[in-house]
């Protein structure tokens, strides 16, 4: 699951209350590549930078195998994360592991405040936000209440909890075909849902489709998960307009689990795992910026959201490429460019 502050930091990492009269010169908030990175860079300018995070590492930490940073021809995103977090620990960055609220303009207009879900706040000249992004619910009867209990949003972390067991992965990209796949390694049954059609990548795609514990349910939706203690099925609609229920069987035929003139059907299963996307963290803005239609914070080249002192950076914005280099590099340039406002604007 993903990596808590309090049990990866050792002693001199332990939480600080700060006043709320003190006046950072920058605080950045999260503490995924993009903040960590961030947050080396602006310690190397000597801004003596503030990270506020709940967790450590984000959405890189349930990523099973990294073969595409640079430097590392094949690492584990945990693993990666704890390199990233060796490097801030040589440059001694103090942390607040907590849940960030909202964010206010300062008193005159002057920098801003944070308030975190504990009522503490903390005043900075500059910020940077770096809160990545969230697994999309499905917002369906059941998701909320079963959530750690069978319903999962991290294949990665929790897959091997359910070895050998009926499982459905709810998404047809490839989050949910990479999610298949690891359960079926594991034993596991799945059914694949998917309220359109099949859109990951063929070579994928060809790794699973032929699996004989592997059920396709194209154009189906999920309406409810169900369960006593723990989940123990999912009931899902068929939204072809045939009239069938049975999705589409490994092999691309129609087939499935009662597959009559019903509307709905039900499949026992222990575990759910949606996989249809990701939403960017930047409620905590309210009104103060700018965002595109997919709720993503407006940058330009510089990490400058329109708004003084205001910087942004990693899968939060609105910048091509959602990978770990890129948000590892634009962390750079958002603490770069918060340390030469400071220099001579703030």
């Amino acid at each position: 699951m993903v990596k808590s502050l309090s049990g990866l930091i050792g002693k001199r990492w332990i939480s600080n209350y700060h006043e709320v009269t003190k006046m950072h010169k920058l605080i950045i908030i999260g503490a995924g590549p993009a903040g960590m990175t961030a947050g080396v860079y602006a310690a190397r300018k000597g801004l003596a930078p503030l990270v506020i995070s709940e967790d450590i590492g984000g959405q890189a930490n349930w990523t099973k195998n990294v073969e595409n940073y640079m430097g590392f021809t094949d690492i584990g995103g945990s693993e990666l994360m704890d390199r990233f977090k060796e490097h801030m620990d040589a440059q001694r960055l103090t942390y607040e592991a907590r849940r960030v609220k909202a964010i206010r303009r300062g008193e005159n207009g002057v920098g801003f405040v944070i308030q975190c879900d504990d009522g503490r706040e903390y005043q900075t000249r500059a910020l940077i936000i770096a809160t990545g992004k969230r697994p999309r619910m499905l917002h369906v009867p059941g998701e909320a209440e079963f959530r750690g209990k069978g319903v999962s949003y991290c294949a990665t972390c929790d897959a091997p909890l359910f070895r050998n067991a009926n499982t459905a992965v709810i998404g047809g990209g490839n989050s949910g075909a990479q999610a298949a796949y690891d359960l079926l390694q594991l034993g596991a049954d799945v059914h694949l849902i998917t309220n359109e059609n099949i859109t990951a990548d063929r070579a994928l795609v060809e790794k699973i489709s032929a699996h004989p514990k592997l059920k396709i349910y194209e154009k189906h939706q999920v309406r409810r998960i169900d369960g006593g203690a723990m989940v123990e099925g999912i009931t899902i609609a068929d939204t072809s307009g045939t009239g069938g229920t049975g999705g589409a069987d490994s092999t691309g035929g129609v087939g499935g689990p009662d597959a009559t003139a019903a509307t709905e059907i039900r499949l026992p299963v222990a575990g759910v795992f949606v996989e249809i996307g990701l939403e960017p963290n930047s409620q905590i803005l309210g009104d103060i910026s700018q965002l595109n239609d997919d709720r993503e914070i407006r940058v330009d080249c510089q990490c400058r959201t329109g708004i003084d002192g205001l910087f942004a950076a990693g899968d939060v914005t609105d910048v091509y490429g959602k990978q770990i280099i890129i948000a590892a590099s634009e962390g750079a340039k958002a603490a770069l460019a918060a340390s030469e406002y400071l220099l001579y604007k703030a």
